[in-house]
């Protein structure tokens, strides 16, 4: 599953601190969020799609308690999503700031193809 290869893949970053949909409570920071936003399988000529290519959108998040740190393990983000075996592209980021939390929170957004 995408999912299983992504945390594989971020784990590393911030200590095993990556999690589908929800973060542990207490969780130390900083930790990365994943999300699926959609996922299809691609329609493609070449070999009538066999096997088939997925192509699942991930949001990923980085969440740390200063600005400098969120941005740092974002960066670590970009360079492990780079150099991965899975062929992807970042669509974007976006900075925020939770203020109940007093979290910042960087917001990327990949698109993966994958054949699993």
């Amino acid at each position: 599953m995408i999912q299983e290869d992504l945390t594989a893949l971020l784990a590393p970053l911030v200590s095993n601190r990556v999690h589908g949909g929800v973060a542990a409570q207490g969780d130390l920071l900083p930790y990365i969020i994943y999300q699926r936003v959609i996922s299809a399988t691609e329609n493609i000529l070449n070999g009538n799609g066999n096997p088939p290519i997925n192509w699942t959108r991930m949001q990923i998040d980085v969440w740390s308690n200063s600005y400098a740190s969120a941005q740092s393990t974002a960066a670590a983000v970009r360079a492990a999503m780079l150099g991965w075996s899975k062929t992807n592209l970042n669509n974007g980021e976006q900075d925020f700031y939770e203020q109940e939390t007093r979290l910042h929170r960087v917001m990327m957004d990949y698109s993966i193809y994958h054949y699993n």
